[in-house]
């Protein structure tokens, strides 16, 4: 896709007013200068999540998510930075605009054909289709899908044609019949004929967290193989990143879920909804991926995989274990329901209804009851290699937590009880071989979310202030302040002469400022959104708390304050060029006439930073 331009990111970050917008979302309520509720992203029954609008700046003081207003709806809405662009300049009635370099040309004319679009009249044709076909009807009515269900989830029939969507969709239009290939609703064969996909099948859509419809899913009225075919990866689909249903668990946001289950069929979902039970989403033919836990977590805080409870099922379950491993936290769960060999969610809600299978969820594995049982049946801890091997495969699975969560705890206070050693020791053995598996990874360098990633989020109070840092949270929050500090041209050009090395990020901050004086918080941190490493700190010291800050009032003490650290970093670096100045006095017999001249600016300098003494 061509990229939207910087220049019209921030003129569109300046044009909206964060409080309307994370107020159409949810409900905020006055508190001093700034808006509060409860926040969105954590369980909570004290409001804790802030909204500034002098600051154009969002912060919650329970998770400590904080940002912008384009963070708050990638966040909120799980949108990725452009679509969040998008989304925001549709609220604000303004069209993106685009790059129109050379480079981005050529792209830019490939995409002048919607994808979207061609994948909504396709499922429209095929949703018109069905009533045509009454074996399709019946083979639908067969399972128990009511009507209702059938035109919630827009289900249609691929006819048995080799042309049909290319006859109704492109007709003799080459751009269309490209992206019709490109989004695999059209083959080509070896002689170079193409010929729909989907013949003769019950479709499926499959949409995005959006709604949108990406891709589809089709099933065969009978036994025929294959059974099952879904779309191919396309440039709007990637199985990894979607899930099945889950536009429709996102409205059910404001329902406090009390979990989430997620199964391997989208037929299943559509059995279990019309059964009642309205939380379930399905992978999509491809085993769960980190970025669908993600996902999921954004949504409720407890996960639980439903499978069948054959070999396969908790084959599936135990890499769904791996996966799932890194995104826990105190805060979320995973559980692990395994339902009868012959039964999938499906058979299982139509053949005993949906209190039997709201009875197997209740009974769901907690995480560490799960992790227990399946080293117990892998490995005989009767026998001393069987004890080692069980406690280093242990030691894998823990790895990937999180470290220090009360999970990790309670998994190995059941392995000491099943391997029939001391807590204590077996925490130790662990740890030595965490520490090794980790050293062996180390190598391929570490692993990050990047500034906008939807890891846990460091708390901003924990990070340690000098006084380089003070001066760039100050700013960061407040920056007015600048208009407060006395020629800063001159301060600037001290300290990109004496402390150019350590004042780089204040350096650039204070030049972004002066740019732009009425400049926001939430401005600035879009400036600094690709900034990998600066950006995030920059995104912590915005959130770091203050209370004299936070109040009105209090003005004087934060010019105070700024004038503060920025003497200490003045005194700090003037002082180590006037000592390095003096050895090399030494060292050298003497000084030039240039470099005395600089020692006595640099006394008299060193001397004015000085606080007064009274007597």
């Amino acid at each position: 896709m061509p990229y939207i331009k910087k220049d019209f990111i921030e003129r569109l970050i300046d044009r909206v007013d964060i409080v309307d917008v994370i107020g159409a979302r949810l409900t905020l309520k006055r508190s001093g200068s700034s808006y509060m509720c409860c926040c969105p992203f954590h369980n909570e029954k004290t409001p804790s999540f802030s909204v500034s609008q002098q600051k154009q700046f969002y912060n919650c003081f329970g998770c400590h998510k904080s940002g912008n207003v384009l963070g708050f709806i990638m966040d909120y809405d799980q949108l990725s930075f452009p679509e969040a662009v998008e989304q925001l300049a549709k609220e604000a009635g303004v069209q993106v605009e685009y790059e129109e370099s050379a480079g981005h040309a050529p792209e830019k004319k490939e995409r002048e054909v919607d994808f979207y679009d061609i994948l909504e009249r396709a499922a429209l044709l095929f949703e018109a289709e069905l009533p045509r076909h009454p074996e399709a009807l019946k083979y639908l009515h067969d399972r128990g899908l009511s009507d209702d269900t059938l035109r919630r989830y827009h289900v249609g029939f691929a006819p048995e044609s080799w042309d049909y969507l290319i006859k109704n969709l492109a007709g003799d239009n080459q751009k269309i019949l490209k992206a019709m290939t490109d989004l695999g609703l059209v083959n080509q064969g070896q002689q170079g004929k193409v010929y729909d996909t989907f013949r003769n099948r019950v479709i499926i859509p499959i949409r995005d967290k959006r709604g949108r419809t990406i891709a589809f899913g089709g099933r065969v009225l009978d036994n025929s193989k294959p059974k099952y075919i879904n779309s191919r990866e396309s440039p709007v689909y990637k199985k990894g990143h979607e899930l099945f249903n889950l536009d429709a668990i996102r409205n059910l946001r404001d329902k406090n879920l009390p979990y989430i289950m997620i199964t391997e069929g989208y037929m299943d979902v559509i059995a279990l909804e019309q059964a009642g039970i309205h939380n379930a989403v399905a992978s999509l033919g491809t085993a769960t991926t980190p970025e669908q836990m993600n996902l999921l977590f954004k949504q409720a805080d407890r996960i639980i995989f439903c499978y069948d409870g054959d070999a396969a099922g908790r084959n599936a379950a135990w890499h769904a274990l791996n996966t799932a491993l890194p995104a826990l936290s105190d805060d979320k769960q995973l559980q692990f329901c395994f339902l009868p060999p012959e039964h999938d969610p499906d058979t299982l809600v139509r053949s005993q209804g949906a209190k039997a299978m709201l009875d197997y969820l209740e009974h769901a594995e907690s995480l560490p009851e799960y992790i227990i049982a399946t080293l117990r049946n892998q490995y005989n801890v009767d026998d001393e290699g069987g004890r080692i091997n069980c406690i280093d495969r242990a030691a894998e699975i823990l790895s990937l937590m999180p470290d220090a969560i009360l999970t990790r705890a309670a998994v190995e206070k059941r392995l000491a009880d099943l391997v029939g050693w001391s807590q204590e020791g077996l925490h130790g053995s662990i740890d030595d071989s965490i520490e090794k598996l980790r050293a062996r990874k180390a190598v391929r360098g570490p692993e990050s979310t990047g500034a906008g990633g939807s890891g846990s989020r460091m708390d901003p109070n924990t990070i340690p202030l000098n006084p380089m840092r003070a001066v760039v949270a100050r700013l960061v929050k407040d920056p007015e302040l600048m208009r407060a500090i006395p020629e800063p041209d001159k301060l600037v050009a001290v300290l990109r002469e004496y402390a150019n090395d350590r004042c780089q990020v204040l350096l650039d901050l204070m030049g972004k400022i002066k740019a732009n004086p009425d400049t926001t918080t939430g401005a600035l941190l879009e400036k600094y959104r690709d900034s990998g490493k600066i950006g995030d700190l920059i995104s912590l010291l915005a959130a770091r708390s203050d209370a004299a800050i936070e109040e009105e009032g209090f003005v004087e003490i934060k010019i105070i304050d700024l004038m503060h650290y920025i003497k200490a970093i003045l005194q700090e670096h003037l002082t180590a060029r006037k000592q390095a100045l003096r050895i090399k006095g030494r060292r050298e017999g003497g000084l030039s006439n240039e470099e005395l001249i600089e020692v006595q600016f640099l006394e008299t300098a060193t001397r004015q930073l000085q606080p007064s003494r009274k007597s």
